[in-house]
């Protein structure tokens, strides 16, 4: 059991670093600049960026399904394992459907398809962020701070001057610390029921 936690908690907190380390490891220029840009057909470092998208959204795919045994025998709420598993899927989709160069609006298919993926897998990880039962004050902060920077960042891709790249980092941080957060603590209480 130990083990299990200790997986589940150690691949949590990687996922989480690897979120927080994107923007340095792909040299960001923030807070005009999405980070899908980075994997932009046209962008001369597109391979590094698509690498790191891959590992990223691995590594949160690996972190769902240490979670998830982790809960057995008890299902791991649906919802939650749905959103999870869609940001994971959002930063592998930055690969497979790159944007245009400045991810505009309107443009070639990928664009359409990238835009359409991004927006619907980025709202399953807002349904499960708001799933989460966190009973620390951080954790229903966290909750409205991915509320809002969610709101924000569609907005924001309508208007480009309105900081994208800030609105999707505080998204993206804010989602994974909230599973962090959840991870810690339901691991902590599944341990001290066993010990107890």
């Amino acid at each position: 059991m130990e083990a299990i936690v200790s997986k589940a908690l150690f691949l949590s907190a990687l996922s989480a670093l690897l979120i927080f380390a994107t923007p340095w490891l792909l040299g960001l220029d923030l807070p005009n600049q999405l980070i899908n840009e980075r994997g932009a057909l046209e962008y001369s470092e597109r391979s590094l960026a698509n690498g790191v998208f891959l590992l990223i959204g691995a590594f949160w795919m690996g972190t769902v399904e240490a979670v998830r045994k982790f809960h057995e025998p008890q299902r791991m709420d649906p919802w939650v394992r749905f959103g999870v598993i869609a940001f994971a899927a959002s930063l592998i989709g930055r690969m497979v459907f790159p944007c245009d160069l400045s991810c505009p609006l309107q443009g070639s298919v990928t664009q359409l398809l990238h835009n359409t993926l991004v927006w619907v897998l980025y709202a399953g990880a807002l349904v499960a962020g708001w799933r989460l039962t966190l009973m620390t004050v951080l954790g229903r902060v966290l909750k409205w701070v991915l509320l809002v920077c969610f709101v924000l960042l569609q907005l924001a891709f309508w208007q480009r001057n309105a900081w994208p790249g800030v609105w999707q980092l505080g998204y993206e941080w804010s989602f994974a610390v909230l599973w962090l957060l959840w991870v810690y603590q339901t691991t902590r209480a599944d341990g001290a029921k066993v010990n107890g």
